[in-house]
């Protein structure tokens, strides 16, 4: 492989390994988006049921939505909306209680993506100085060989590994 293909392969792949845990922080804040959403409704659906005094139906669109989150106290929840005789204020509590868990759970998960920013930002301008003092070199004439470009990518893609394990708190 020529030496200028080389870097530029080089090039773009630590702008993608650098890139990786800005992409994961962003998907996290969907992630903690849609629970706070789905929270909302649970708390409307928990407020229609007490005002009813009588046991109503979960929306089928609503239950699809947590069921995509994978939360695993929906198991619990379910059960309870499946009971027969149910209490109306045990329905309205169980479906409380679950919006109140994916609030904080949202609530956690944006302090932790707000904490560890400095350092994500940190890591990436880290990360990103070897390509810019390989490509400086190659703008001043040094020829690069290729085992050390891919021992770099190679440094790189642990170091955005490693960068993204501490980045990620799981709630």
């Amino acid at each position: 492989m020529p030496a200028d293909a080389a870097l530029a392969v080089a090039c773009l792949l630590l702008a993608a390994l650098v890139g990786l845990p800005a992409l994961a922080a962003r998907h996290r804040r969907k992630l903690s988006q849609a629970w706070s959403d789905v929270a909302v409704e649970l708390s409307a659906f928990a407020t229609e049921v007490r005002h009813a005094g009588r046991c109503l139906a979960v929306n089928e669109v609503l239950l699809q939505r947590l069921r995509t989150l994978s939360i695993p106290e929906l198991t619990t929840f379910e059960l309870v909306c499946q009971l027969r005789n149910a209490d109306p204020e045990l329905l309205a509590d169980a479906a409380r209680r679950l919006a109140l868990r994916l609030k904080r759970r949202a609530a956690f998960e944006r302090k932790m993506l707000a904490r560890t920013a400095p350092g994500r930002r940190r890591g990436a301008i880290a990360a990103a100085a070897p390509a810019v003092v390989l490509l400086l070199a190659n703008a001043g004439g040094a020829a690069l060989p290729v085992t050390a470009l891919a021992l770099l990518v190679l440094f790189e893609a642990l170091g955005c590994w490693m960068l993204w394990r501490l980045a990620r708190v799981e709630v």
